[in-house]
C-alpha cells in the first residue's frame, strides 16, 4: 500500500467509541459535581463529611480533566502518514509527535498486541512514542503504510520472543 499522490497525507481518525468514552467521563463528572453542589445547598453540614475531603475534589477534577482531554483529543486524527513522516497523537500525551521518516530507527509491536512503539532520533538523543492501535480506525491500513514505507527504506523485520521489530539493517 502506498501513498496515492506526491505530498498526500493519509489521516487515521480515532475510533468512534473513544470520543463517546471521553464524553461519558465528562457526563459522570458533571453529575457528581451537580449532586455534591445540591447536597451542599440542601445540607450545609455535609461539607464536614466525605464531600469535604480533598481526595473527593481531586478525583472529580481528574475526571473532568481526563474526560475533557479524551473528548477534545479525538477531534483530530490519532495518526497521519505523509511523504515526509508520521504525526502521532497518543491520548496519554499532551502534545503530538511529528517524526520524519529519516529519524526513525525502528518500531516494535507485540505479536497480536495492541501497541506500536516508534523509536526515533532527536537532537537530545533517542526517543520513542507509543501508540495504542486499538484506538486507530483503519489500524491495518495504518500499519501496512508504515511497514511499506520502512521496508522501502531498507528496514528489516525480525522477531524476538513475542515482539516484532522493524529496524535498520545492521552493518
Amino acid at each position: 500500500m502506498s501513498l496515492t499522490t506526491a505530498g498526500a497525507i493519509r489521516r487515521f481518525p480515532f475510533r468512534p467509541w473513544v470520543r463517546r468514552a471521553g464524553l461519558s467521563i465528562v457526563i459522570v463528572a458533571a453529575v457528581i459535581t451537580i449532586a455534591i453542589v445540591v447536597a451542599l445547598a440542601a445540607l450545609p453540614g455535609a461539607r464536614y463529611g466525605w464531600i469535604g475531603e480533598r481526595f473527593v475534589w481531586v478525583y472529580i477534577g481528574t475526571l473532568w480533566i481526563g474526560g475533557a482531554k479524551v473528548f477534545a483529543g479525538t477531534w483530530r486524527p490519532i495518526a497521519e502518514v505523509g511523504e515526509d513522516g508520521l504525526i502521532l497523537r497518543p491520548l496519554h500525551q499532551f502534545r503530538e509527535r511529528s517524526v520524519r521518516w529519516t529519524d526513525i530507527q525502528g518500531t516494535e509491536q507485540m505479536l497480536g498486541g495492541d501497541r506500536l512503539i516508534v523509536y526515533f532520533d532527536t537532537r537530545r538523543g533517542m526517543r520513542f512514542v507509543a501508540l495504542n492501535l486499538n484506538l486507530v480506525k483503519g489500524r491495518k491500513d495504518f500499519l501496512a503504510l508504515v511497514d511499506a514505507k520502512l521496508r522501502t527504506m531498507g528496514f528489516q523485520e525480525r522477531f524476538v520472543e513475542r515482539s516484532r521489530y522493524l529496524s535498520r539493517q545492521s552493518l
